[in-house]
């Protein structure tokens, strides 16, 4: 419930791009569904990291308008949250097999140039941020990168 409030309030204020300085002040509740979420995840980390994959993965399919905000959203949280990224970097990486990189390049495929350069952008910082699963992030991106 969290994760889905903080969803609908990040589309109503326009989908903030991450990364952007000041997102977190343009989209009010997100900082509180950090806190949440952090404070949950003492008791139930797993349903987090659970909830943010399903989340993640159910968007990549769909042509709903906040289905599209999805992966901009879980960026977001990233950044606010390393703890939240420690703990899902390494199924994710796991769960990037080509089918979903198919999905996952048609899902930005419409998105304008700057604001994909903007995404790319946050995803290198949280790359060279994370810590959990180092290694199989990088031999994930030399073995996809020149398979």
């Amino acid at each position: 419930r969290v994760l889905s409030c903080g969803l609908k309030d990040f589309c109503a204020h326009g989908g903030a791009e991450p990364g952007v300085a000041g997102a977190d002040r343009r989209v009010p509740k997100i900082a509180s569904v950090v806190g949440i979420l952090g404070h949950l995840a003492s008791r139930h980390a797993g349903s987090i990291k659970q909830e943010l994959l399903r989340m993640f993965h159910e968007s990549l399919g769909s042509p709903r308008e906040h289905h599209k905000a999805t992966v901009p959203f879980l960026l977001q949280l990233a950044l606010m949250s390393p703890a939240l990224l420690a703990a899902v970097s390494p199924e994710l990486v796991d769960s990037l097999k080509p089918p979903v990189l198919n999905q996952l390049h048609q899902h930005f495929s419409a998105v304008p140039r700057d604001e994909l350069e903007g995404v790319v952008g946050v995803v290198v910082h949280l790359l060279c941020h994370t810590s959990a699963g180092a290694l199989r992030t990088l031999r994930f991106l030399l073995a996809t990168a020149a398979p």
